[in-house]
């Protein structure tokens, strides 16, 4: 009991000791704490701007790919307007002919040759590893 009695008066005697040491922890508690969220910071830093670059990329793979699908499809569209327009252009040349006992009337068949070779052509320059139709 008179340890603790001694413990107490020294304690009354040098508190502001006590109180310096004490507050020394605290700032150094403090000071490591700053240290890991600021590590913890740079950490989450760096992999948001890893995902910020991913995003980038993807969003640009999509425009591209959004872009290159329009294309197509115009080019599809201005297939099927060739199409459309050689039938029209071929079954103009043909009418009033008795087609299953006579010969491919000429116009009709230069326009057949026509639109084959249009379609040869586009089909190469779009996709080379493809053999023609």
């Amino acid at each position: 009991m008179t340890a603790l009695i001694t413990a107490v008066e020294l304690f009354k005697a040098h508190w502001r000791w006590w109180l310096s040491i004490l507050a020394l922890v605290v700032i150094a508690w403090l000071w490591k704490e700053n240290t890991r969220i600021e590590a913890s910071l740079t950490t989450l830093q760096g992999e948001n701007n890893s995902n910020r670059a991913v995003m980038d990329n993807m969003l640009r793979t999509v425009a591209i790919t959004n872009i290159v699908l329009g294309v197509n499809q115009h080019a599809k569209n201005q297939i099927a307007l060739e199409s459309q327009k050689a039938s029209s252009d071929i079954k103009t040349a043909v009418a009033g002919d008795d087609c299953a006992s006579r010969p491919v009337p000429a116009i009709a068949a230069n326009r057949l040759r026509q639109y084959a070779d249009s379609l040869r052509a586009s089909t190469t320059s779009t996709n080379p590893s493809q053999p023609d139709r």
